[in-house]
């Protein structure tokens, strides 16, 4: 019963909290969609920063130890300086001032065989060492190509964060135009609802003449019925004279004629004021059929006039009529 009586943009926007939870300010109101979203945007957005500051610094610290253990190699390597320069330049402009040592030819490794003797690091620690470098490189460019990536979800997170903005300013959009919707539809609906209590106060006008009508009718029935009655009973009246008359005439047959005659005149003229009154009892009863019959046509017509015409017009009329 409860659903039924509720309002159907109640039904549709159904409350988060109730009057209780608002003033005991213990309800705590759920997030929309779009605040879940944009937190969660915000997050995402935090780990890729993060992950990619962590990415430069890490990089940055292999950088600083190459060039570190390339300045080592330098100071102990004399007689391959002008190698490793040449390297260091073409390294220096591809990866920002970072050696690698991947690149030495046999004649390098020769010089370093030969100079073994001036450097405190044998060979095979250089070739460690080289070795070492070369993966640190690789795993640089790694690091790279990662924050590329990085980079490219990045500028796709960024285009997926921009349409769901402009989703949500079309939601917002389609939500102003339902609740202005919303509104005209109300407005629409108390007009109606005022139209319908108008056209209850014309229903009940017309019910309440039709009663009066009605009323008028039955007391109408009731007199017609109250003629019927004294008609039956003046023509009973009327054979009991009839019957009296006839046994005055057989007690006065042997009478005086003259007495018979004033007897028969005096009853003559009792039977003629009788069917007088009993002619004007009729003719009442015609006038009043007829006036019965009129005023069935007339509710006829009336009701006919009424059920043609819109419930506007009928009070005018109405009103007409009874001034």
């Amino acid at each position: 019963m409860e659903n039924k009586d509720k309002h159907w943009v109640e039904k549709l926007f159904s409350p988060h909290f109730s009057a209780q939870d608002f003033f005991s300010q213990a309800y705590q109101p759920e997030s929309l969609m779009f605040e879940k979203l944009a937190l969660a945007r915000a997050k995402r957005v935090e780990e890729i920063y993060n992950r990619a500051i962590k990415n430069f610094q890490e990089e940055k610290s292999l950088k600083k130890k190459e060039c570190f253990s390339k300045l080592i190699v330098r100071e102990y390597e004399p007689n391959i300086v002008g190698a490793k320069i040449n390297i260091s330049k073409k390294e220096t402009e591809e990866d920002s001032g970072c050696c690698g040592a991947g690149n030495l030819d046999v004649g390098t490794e020769e010089s370093l065989k030969k100079t073994e003797g001036h450097c405190i690091w044998n060979a095979k620690e250089l070739a460690d060492l080289r070795q070492e470098m070369h993966k640190n490189h690789v795993e640089g460019v790694s690091l790279k190509l990662q924050l590329s990536t990085l980079n490219a979800e990045l500028v796709e997170l960024k285009a997926k964060c921009k349409k769901i903005q402009v989703d949500f300013e079309n939601a917002e959009q389609e939500l102003l135009n339902s609740k202005k919707e919303v509104r005209c539809k109300n407005t629409q609906l108390q007009q109606i609802q005022k139209d319908s209590l108008k056209k209850d106060f014309e229903l009940q006008a017309l019910k309440q003449h039709l009663h009066e009508k009605s009323a008028n009718i039955r007391s109408l029935n009731e007199e017609l019925l109250q003629a019927r009655k004294e008609i039956q009973s003046l023509d009973l009246k009327n054979k009991d004279l009839q019957q009296e008359v006839k046994k005055l005439k057989q007690q006065h047959d042997l009478g005086n004629k003259a007495c018979i005659e004033k007897v028969k005149l005096h009853y003559d003229l009792k039977i003629r004021n009788i069917q007088k009154e009993l002619e004007d009892v009729k003719s009442e009863l015609s006038d009043e059929k007829l006036l019965h019959a009129k005023n069935v046509k007339a509710l006829e017509i009336l009701r006919k006039h009424f059920s043609a015409q819109p419930l506007s017009n009928i009070f005018d009329n109405l009103r007409v009529d009874f001034l």
